[in-house]
């Protein structure tokens, strides 16, 4: 019988044994402060900031556990202790009465601004400061493949945090500006590793009224062009998260005049596809999407955004209308809508 286990080298050695010594020590380091400061743990401290985050300052547990990267059960202990505290409140969800939300209290607000300038100061004594701009690219390179083998579902915040819309701990975040969002969900800006998600959420738009199409069909190339090649360097998306995982996005694409999409206007305008899976429809998750990809717009200087819709898709029209889209043209049994930044 030969040993066929594929040992380290000695440089994936030297390597390991060093990832061991950070994972020992940092959080050693970054509990150390918080106790002596604050008198919270950094577990302790993420669960206040991620409810910091959003604009109710509530969270469903599920939510909350994936913006924390934790366990339920572990999640339950630490809002307990917390709860006694006075730093947060649990009451059943109002969206779903099976479904608990926990919710910051004013104390608990105060706390994570007292907090939050120290930690992020040891987060860059410990971290950050060591690295050069191109290190810290690296590490962010090499953090998401690891978690690409430990969280493949993309069950956890990692992945999805900071939002699209703001840094991590930014003054407007503590202050409570962040923009509206719906209770237990989470954004992040799209990433050339989402190509499947796009894939599969263009056949959900293609599918709005029934299942006509399967996923071989998207490999035609009036369909592949929504998702295939997808590059945040020039397109836009943003990855509504909750605590199943992704349940919706949106995203623009610049498509050139000899290869364009059913909402076709421009070459330097991108045009829109959005899906939300059926767990979140009906919670503002669209509307927020197409919110947040139209301010990226307005912010980068996109004359416009297109899309096309439908006939008889009168829920997707009226999101639209409302966001500011009007009819521009006709395409077979779909309008083209432009909405203009």
């Amino acid at each position: 019988m030969t040993d066929e286990t594929p040992w380290l080298t000695r440089d994936q050695l030297r390597a390991w044994m060093k990832l061991v010594a950070v994972m020992e020590l940092l959080p050693a380091a970054l509990d150390q402060q918080l106790q002596r400061d604050a008198d919270l743990t950094h577990f302790d401290y993420m669960v206040v900031a991620m409810l910091s985050e959003t604009e109710s300052r509530t969270l469903r547990m599920s939510a909350l556990a994936a913006a924390t990267n934790a366990s339920l059960p572990r999640l339950s202990h630490v809002v307990s202790r917390l709860e006694k505290r006075g730093l947060v409140t649990r009451c059943p969800s109002a969206d779903d009465r099976r479904a608990t939300d926990v919710q910051l209290t004013d104390d608990g607000f105060a706390a994570i601004v007292a907090a939050a300038p120290d930690h992020v100061r040891t987060a860059r004594r410990f971290v950050i400061d060591a690295l050069s701009d191109e290190q810290v690219r690296q590490l962010d390179g090499i953090t998401r493949a690891l978690l690409g083998r430990l969280d493949p579902e993309g069950r956890f915040a990692a992945l999805t945090y900071p939002r699209s819309d703001g840094e991590v701990l930014c003054e407007e975040r503590l202050t409570g500006a962040s923009p509206a969002a719906p209770a237990g969900v989470l954004f992040r800006d799209a990433t050339a590793d989402d190509t499947g998600l796009l894939r599969h959420a263009t056949l959900a738009a293609m599918n709005w009224k029934a299942s006509s199409f399967v996923d071989a069909d998207l490999d035609r190339p009036e369909f592949a062009h929504y998702f295939d090649g997808f590059d945040p360097a020039r397109d836009h998306g943003v990855v509504a998260v909750d605590g199943e995982g992704p349940v919706g996005v949106a995203w623009v694409r610049f498509l050139p005049a000899d290869d364009p999409g059913y909402g076709f206007v421009a070459e330097d305008v991108p045009e829109l596809t959005m899906a939300v899976e059926p767990r979140g429809r009906g919670r503002g998750i669209g509307t927020a999407l197409l919110a947040r990809v139209l301010d990226a717009g307005r912010a980068a200087g996109w004359p416009g955004v297109s899309l096309s819709v439908e006939d008889g898709n009168t829920g997707a029209r009226i999101t639209y209308e409302r966001a500011g889209f009007r009819t521009v043209g006709r395409n077979g049994d779909s309008d083209t809508m432009l909405v203009r930044s």
